[in-house]
């Protein structure tokens, strides 16, 4: 099985060999490259006349994107102002009242009383003559 598959790639190996020798040899001319740079001009600007229209869609396919998001950014906003409209105007004092009331609670009185240290000091310098 290993002699034959080392007689198969023998085999491939001449034929391509044999192809090889049969290419004709390539003629070299002064204009080659003269001729190749005016193809892939002529190439480019064809691609980019056909490109353009592309980028024009493209830019206008954004655009809408864009004008839809807004759009739908702002009816979300007006739905939303619509339906919280009637508690707004009395919710301001509500809000206000509420705010102080959890400034004044509990938790934060130890920041309104003055410490006791303070006071014997205060009460101190007061009775110095």
């Amino acid at each position: 099985m290993m002699k034959q598959r080392n007689n198969n790639i023998e085999a491939q190996v001449a034929e391509t060999m044999k192809l090889i020798d049969e290419i004709k040899p390539l003629k070299v001319n002064h204009l080659f490259r003269v001729r190749l740079m005016q193809r892939v001009e002529r190439e480019f600007e064809q691609k980019s006349e056909h490109a353009r229209p592309m980028f024009g869609n493209r830019i206008d396919l954004r655009l809408a994107f864009m004008v839809l998001l807004i759009i739908v950014n702002l009816g979300g906003t007006l739905l939303t102002v619509q339906q919280n409209s009637h508690s707004a105007t009395s919710g301001i004092s509500e809000m206000l009242d509420k705010l102080s009331d959890d400034y004044t609670s509990q938790e934060f009185a130890y920041y309104d009383q003055t410490s006791p240290a303070q006071t014997e000091t205060v009460t101190n310098d007061s009775q110095t003559p």
